[in-house]
């Protein structure tokens, strides 16, 4: 496993490291009827397979069904080795006022400290919106950082992250400048915030985590669930595969080696409900990274429709 520095949280973390939405509700591509929840034995053995496969971070949330309680309950006696993230709402679009949305937020972050069976969670995340202008406006309007930083005084947290679902609300993250760390999604298909999101979380030293390296997992095998209605986007990786079948990796593989050839972003956010996409994942963070030539035929793999690129349009839990 290789590391790298998560912008100026200064922690070395896994390149590769382990999203738990699959561990605690219903998540991604899937034939009709079959659950992808694993079981709470297979769940506790993947995260402490992840661990000693070099794995350090750790990503949760909240609303991930009972994913907090299971790590909590698989990893209390391996707190140190592993960094925690996890994620809380910040409510401002249930009508709340900001009494009200700072009151949630304290609760929420007692709540998952007590699910997580620790003393502190490492990084907190607040979770973006769709909407651009509730984005931006809960950035702007700083009730909710002024509850987090409340939280990381009293050494409830370490650090504060924002994971964002528009280019403007990063880059409004970015220039705020008291977030440590912003989770967005990347990959060989969705390219938007290459060209200025990321190179300006760097000169402002703003850790990149990256989310939706498998496009929910568009790009692994289970494409062949991919819905009716989204037969442009299956359309679209069909000619990403004939590239891929030239190569000695899996679709899965490619895809994650493509983010990982990115030196400005520090981890990438692998979720997964089986041991072997666990070792798939894990395989890849071995420091070769893909040929100059390899790259240039990825190039025209890119998309520009926002639709597409959002799995939270498909209709897909």
């Amino acid at each position: 496993m290789q590391y790298r520095i998560l912008g100026r949280t200064g922690l070395s973390v896994s390149e590769v490291s382990l999203g738990t939405v699959e561990l605690g509700m219903e998540y991604g591509l899937k034939e009709d009827g079959e659950s992808s929840v694993p079981a709470e034995t297979v769940a506790r053995n993947l995260l402490n397979r992840a661990i000693d496969s070099g794995v350090n971070f750790i990503d949760t949330a909240a609303q991930y069904g009972n994913s907090e309680e299971i790590i909590g309950r698989a990893l209390k006696d391996r707190r140190s080795e592993y960094v925690l993230a996890t994620k809380c709402m910040h409510r401002l679009d249930e009508g709340l006022d900001y009494p009200g949305s700072r009151r949630s937020i304290s609760e929420s972050i007692d709540q998952s400290l007590s699910r997580l069976q620790t003393g502190h969670i490492d990084l907190l995340q607040i979770h973006g919106r769709d909407s651009i202008e509730l984005e931006q406006r809960m950035i702007r309007d700083g009730e909710v950082m002024d509850e987090l930083e409340k939280a990381r005084k009293a050494g409830k947290v370490r650090y504060l992250g924002y994971s964002s679902y528009s280019k403007e609300a990063a880059l409004a993250a970015i220039e705020d400048g008291r977030w440590d760390t912003l989770q967005i999604a990347c990959n060989i298909l969705d390219r938007r915030n290459l060209k200025r999101v990321i190179p300006e979380a760097r000169r402002r030293g703003v850790g990149v985590i990256v989310r939706s390296a498998l496009l929910k997992g568009a790009l692994t095998e289970k494409i062949r669930f991919m819905p009716e209605k989204l037969k442009p986007l299956s359309e679209h990786i069909d000619r990403l595969v004939e590239i891929q079948s030239a190569t000695p990796y899996s679709l899965p593989e490619l895809a994650l080696r493509f983010v990982l050839s990115i030196p400005d972003i520090s981890t990438i956010i692998v979720g997964v409900d089986r041991m072997k996409y666990l070792e798939e994942a894990v395989s890849t963070s071995d420091g070769l990274g893909l040929s100059v030539e390899l790259r240039l035929k990825l190039d025209d793999m890119s998309l520009d429709d926002p639709f597409l690129l959002n799995p939270g349009n498909w209709g897909i839990p």
